[in-house]
């Protein structure tokens, strides 16, 4: 059963190297994984939850940070591995997904809810943390902080409106939370 399971997210991955997230279909990773389409079925009901399993079974732990970071820090190393990876093919799967969304909304909640949610979420504990400590101003807004960041990363990512580099990334950072930083850290 796990042969099957990694032989299908493999088959997912390899594919959507070749063609976009509309194109794939059931019948070629089935086929790629040598496997009986109910078996995809079984475990995945829709084409969406397939990809986002492979997202974040085999792509989302590059993604995940040190322990032992500032608030800011955090931050940083998010933003960078996020563009790093937007820059792969991961970005262009990503793209496939949130494209796939907008005619299927179950599809963009799904996303939201298993990939968007839980990052969104631990980054919003650093900068709150960040508050708590006096890295950041008491009253920064972790919440407006997190999308107005990570906003501006998906923006370039879908619309291509400017280059998806680390240095666009550290300079957002560093516009976004220069503001926000405390002026007299808590001992």
């Amino acid at each position: 059963m796990a042969a099957s399971h990694d032989a299908i997210l493999d088959a997912v991955h390899a594919l959507l190297q070749k063609t976009s997230v509309r194109d794939l279909t059931m019948e070629e990773v089935a086929k790629r994984a040598k496997v009986g389409k109910p078996t995809l079925y079984k475990w995945w009901p829709t084409k969406a939850s397939l990809v986002l399993a492979m997202l974040c079974e085999r792509m989302a732990p590059d993604l995940e940070k040190p322990t032992v970071l500032t608030a800011e820090e955090s931050l940083r190393f998010r933003v960078r591995r996020l563009i790093d990876a937007f820059n792969g093919p991961f970005g262009k799967i990503v793209a496939g997904v949130i494209a796939e969304g907008q005619s299927e909304p179950a599809v963009l909640q799904e996303f939201f809810g298993r990939w968007v949610s839980p990052r969104r979420t631990a980054t919003i504990a650093d900068l709150q943390r960040g508050t708590s400590t006096g890295e950041l101003r008491s009253d920064a807004e972790p919440e407006l902080l997190n999308d107005a960041i990570f906003g501006a990363i998906y923006y370039r990512l879908l619309l291509r409106s400017g280059p998806l580099t680390r240095r666009f990334g550290d300079k957002l950072v560093e516009l976004v939370i220069r503001g926000q930083r405390s002026r007299s850290p808590k001992s």
